[in-house]
């Protein structure tokens, strides 16, 4: 990916002080060629800076999709059909840095239904950050905080409460 930054980017100073050359060259004759090197060096810079900028923006797109198509992207369910309307979400905290999705969701279901699980991640490094997000059927709620809040997985005392809602 480097080398395609890199190769556009010198491509395109490349022709960008080539033009700036003869444009100056007809202006001021053969002084321009002690300019030549730092419009070189400052064209280079743009240029790799934009291809930068823009590949950035494209990979950024892919990379973070919208949060609903994440959400179920990374989720582990076991009813697509359930309308979001008719789903409780319980928050998940001081889970265990290696539980994985499937682990909590086999925990969980011990006390219920669980429709998908959601561990948090680090954008930056990829590793989980310790807590996560179940849906449930709704009026299950009070039994899974009943049942689970305060247990212990994998030997820590995990927090189970309703999740705040988001606001934008």
């Amino acid at each position: 990916m480097i080398s395609i930054k890199t190769s556009l980017a010198s491509f395109i100073s490349i022709f960008l002080a080539i033009g700036a050359y003869f444009i100056a060259t007809a202006n001021l004759g053969t002084e321009v060629n002690s300019l030549l090197p730092s419009i070189f060096v400052v064209l280079t810079t743009v240029a790799f800076f934009v291809v930068t900028q823009l590949q950035s923006t494209q990979h950024g797109a892919k990379q973070n999709p919208p949060r609903k198509q994440a959400a179920k992207s990374t989720s582990q369910s076991t009813n697509d059909s359930a309308p979001s309307s008719e789903i409780a979400t319980l928050y998940i905290g001081n889970l265990a840095y290696k539980a994985d999705e499937q682990a909590v969701k086999d925990y969980f279901e011990k006390a219920g239904t669980v429709l998908s699980v959601r561990l948090v991640k680090d954008k930056r490094t990829g590793r989980r950050k310790g807590f996560g997000f179940i849906e449930i059927n709704p009026g299950d709620e009070k039994m899974f905080i009943k049942q689970l809040n305060e247990s212990e997985f994998m030997e820590r005392n995990i927090i189970v409460r309703p999740a705040n809602d988001k606001q934008h």
